[in-house]
């Protein structure tokens, strides 16, 4: 009863996803249509990402259209993926198919899927390969053959591909050697095999170390500003709140459960296994939060193993805490995909609201003869850029050859020091300062939007 009412659940949730992105007029977050810009040039790396996740984009548009059906679709397909590949793990782990199927009907209503598969992000790429990392380590304990030490490396290429966060992979993999005797002597006496898993993986990402070699290690350096441990600021509060959300983004119910009962944990290889590839990202993530920041998502691999632990616990209990955490899920999921079909303007929307709007004002009232916009945000250019994909215009940024590069479209898309067409600027006119040629920049009007909380500033600079 409980596995087909989580079925309907299932499906009814996936008929919502669907329906709220053909009904809904919010627009792409700016990394979304950033990721598309880049798939349209598909290099070995970028700026601020590894390729992975451009390359996928690149395939489907070229394939089906560059429409925002389309890319909103993407995150829906791949974590259809991802449920059947936990449904794998959880049967590899536990060998109860019914328990096996519920694990993953139940990990695609978590509301981190919920969010997540609204939006295109490396996260849901690095989870799909992840999980088939953790279900190829977990045969190589059963049967450590060539084949399965050389498909763990290929996964864990494509994870690092996906987003260097698969590090982390190799942190929890001696974690667990550290534990288990089996993989430890498994990795110290197949010797060759593990040599073809480093090869593998190392094959895999050699064209993106190429890439950074090339480029002075632009992603590698990005990823090291991002955490940011230069301006550390202890705040206890930023690690409570990185913990709260982590749980909801689980399943309250279900986690509400893990701790009241914890002390009936069973210690066994599958707990420690999944422990493992958990309880060590969330510690450094958390750490990180409470002296610097974290996002959420920084964590977000360390879901899969520790939402199987907990399920497994509960099924093995009560059901009855399953089905009312699905519930409780499913009814987030649905009122989420509902806010978003219907368009209301809640302030965790803002940032997609009212951008098409914006795109068209510009066009219509300030472009006029101008073919040139230039653009100092990054989010901004990046919307505009594929909201005016079908159109003539040339889209710049503001970067003064002597400073340091700050993002991809610095690199790709530079508004050079000997520009002399006239063109329409919007952000902070000392960002032109740089500009040789003698030019008037001309104040043309302010805008306030929802998507940007400081009023947008729209000037015509005449050479």
């Amino acid at each position: 009863m409980s596995l087909r009412f989580s079925l309907f659940l299932f499906f009814i949730a996936f008929v919502i996803k669907i329906i709220a992105i053909f009904n809904t007029n919010f627009d792409l977050f700016g990394d979304e249509a950033q990721y598309w810009i880049l798939s349209q040039n598909l290099d070995f790396g970028y700026f601020s990402k590894p390729p992975l996740l451009m390359w996928l984009v690149g395939c489907f548009t070229m394939l089906f259209g560059n429409s925002f059906v389309l890319i909103k679709t993407i995150p829906l397909l791949l974590y259809l993926c991802t449920s059947y590949i936990i449904f794998l793990l959880s049967y590899e782990l536990y060998n109860n198919k019914n328990l096996s199927v519920l694990a993953a009907i139940s990990f695609y209503l978590i509301p981190a899927v919920s969010v997540s598969s609204f939006l295109l992000s490396t996260d849901i790429i690095l989870i799909l390969f992840w999980s088939l990392c953790l279900l190829f380590l977990l045969k190589i304990r059963k049967n450590p053959a060539i084949i399965n030490f050389f498909l763990l490396g290929i996964f864990l290429g494509l994870s690092f591909l996906a987003k260097y966060a698969a590090i982390y992979f190799l942190l929890s993999l001696v974690v667990i050697i550290c534990f288990d005797k089996n993989i430890r002597e498994i990795f110290y006496k197949k010797f060759l095999n593990v040599v073809i898993f480093l090869t593998s993986a190392f094959i895999i990402l050699l064209p993106n170390i190429l890439w950074n070699i090339k480029n002075n290690w632009l992603t590698i350096s990005h990823t090291s500003d991002n955490a940011a441990l230069n301006k550390i600021n202890i705040n206890l509060l930023q690690g409570f709140e990185f913990i709260l959300i982590q749980a909801l983004m689980m399943g309250l119910v279900l986690f509400l459960f893990f701790l009241i009962t914890i002390k009936k944990i069973k210690i066994n290889f599958e707990t420690k296994f999944l422990l493992s590839f958990s309880l060590p990202i969330f510690f450094i993530v958390l750490i990180e939060s409470i002296l610097v920041r974290a996002n959420a998502n920084w964590a977000a691999v360390a879901i899969v193993s520790f939402f199987i632990l907990l399920f497994n616990h509960a099924y093995n209990y009560t059901k009855k805490t399953l089905i009312a955490n699905n519930i409780v899920n499913f009814i987030f999921c649905v009122v989420f995909f509902i806010l978003i079909s219907i368009n209301l303007p809640l302030k965790i929307f803002d940032r997609i609201n009212g951008i098409s709007t914006f795109a068209s004002l510009i066009k219509e009232k300030h472009m006029g003869n101008n073919r040139v916009l230039v653009i100092e945000d990054r989010l901004l250019y990046s919307n505009l850029r594929y909201l005016y994909r079908n159109s003539n215009f040339i889209l710049l940024t503001p970067h003064d050859p002597k400073k340091e590069i700050k993002g991809h479209f610095d690199l790709s898309s530079p508004l050079n020091p000997s520009f002399n067409k006239n063109f329409i600027f919007l952000g902070n006119p000392n960002q032109l300062n740089y500009l040789i040629n003698k030019n008037k920049i001309n104040k043309i009007t302010t805008k306030k939007t929802v998507f940007k909380k400081r009023p947008i500033y729209v000037y015509e600079v005449v050479f």
